[in-house]
């Protein structure tokens, strides 16, 4: 992906000045978003690369430029009407799978209004495109592996329906764009097409909320997994201890919230997490448009 975007032509990379003042940005967006999970005793963890960042530089990933939380569900609910109540204020949007209206992935997403961070898969769509943070739910999973096993082949199967009927409903002709500039990209780039116009009779809002409504659970007595992740259903399925309670860390100067049991959380997700990758392995940013917010 990395090496595809620099020889695309239709895609850059951030300069370090601009992923700088994104940092920022972004933190700025956390600090209202923590001040409200204060307010309302609502969980709030770090996770992801941003719970990387914070265990191995005390901060963002320097050659990485995003910002994940995750929250027990019975708080990402809640959250979810907050946010809808106005309690961030109208500096913000938001998307989130609701019965209403569509969202642009099957989580939350808070945008920041008068910036702009356009990504290549959703350059066309008609969803906010402004600096964001993703907010993750953690779910109680089955007891068993085999009701993990079952639970998860159907929740990963209407997000992927989700994937595929957003490239037949919201094309993006740099995502084509870019796809083609490979034939195995080609190839993958059409069937996906494909099967997305097969599958569109159901639109992608429905899908999305679908997928919601299947991993949504709250039983405190469960294990945790966190659905929408990097992993998938499966693959980031611990014992609650191992999320619950949180333990305090700095972030960027900011006492933040992180996995009781960080060393594991972290090992399944980057296994030996604090030796540094190689530099073609590094996760970068790239972007059709970008733009600091303006007020």
């Amino acid at each position: 992906m990395n090496e595809l975007a620099r020889t695309s032509g239709r895609l850059r990379q951030l300069t370090a000045e601009e992923s700088a003042a994104m940092k920022q940005a972004l933190l700025a967006i956390y600090s209202d978003l923590a001040a409200v999970c204060r307010v309302h005793n609502l969980t709030l963890l770090l996770c992801g690369g941003t719970c990387l960042g914070a265990i191995r530089h005390q901060g963002f990933i320097p050659w990485d430029d995003d910002l994940d939380v995750m929250m027990p569900r019975a708080d990402y609910d809640k959250l979810i009407s907050l946010l809808a109540a106005g309690a961030m204020g109208d500096k913000y949007e938001f998307s989130y799978p609701n019965p209403e209206t569509d969202a642009k992935n099957v989580f939350l997403k808070i945008f920041r209004k008068n910036s702009r961070d356009v990504e290549i898969f959703h350059d066309s769509a008609p969803f906010p495109k402004g600096l964001y943070i993703d907010v993750f739910a953690l779910d109680g999973v089955p007891r068993t592996k085999i009701g993990q096993w079952c639970k998860g082949l159907i929740a990963n199967a209407l997000q992927y329906c989700s994937i595929l009927t957003s490239y037949a409903q919201y094309p993006s002709p740099t995502h084509k764009a870019f796809m083609y500039s490979t034939s195995a990209g080609r190839r993958r780039y059409k069937v996906k097409r494909a099967l997305g116009s097969l599958i569109r009779i159901v639109p992608h809002k429905k899908w999305v909320w679908w997928f919601d409504r299947w991993v949504s659970c709250t039983d405190a007595d469960r294990p945790m997994g966190i659905p929408t992740g990097r992993k998938y259903y499966n693959g980031e399925i611990f014992p609650r201890n191992v999320f619950l309670p949180p333990r305090q860390t700095m972030f960027c100067g900011i006492t933040c919230n992180v996995p009781n049991d960080t060393d594991s959380y972290l090992k399944n997700l980057y296994h030996n997490y604090m030796q540094l990758p190689p530099e073609n392995k590094r996760e970068r940013h790239f972007i059709v448009d970008f733009q600091l917010p303006t007020d």
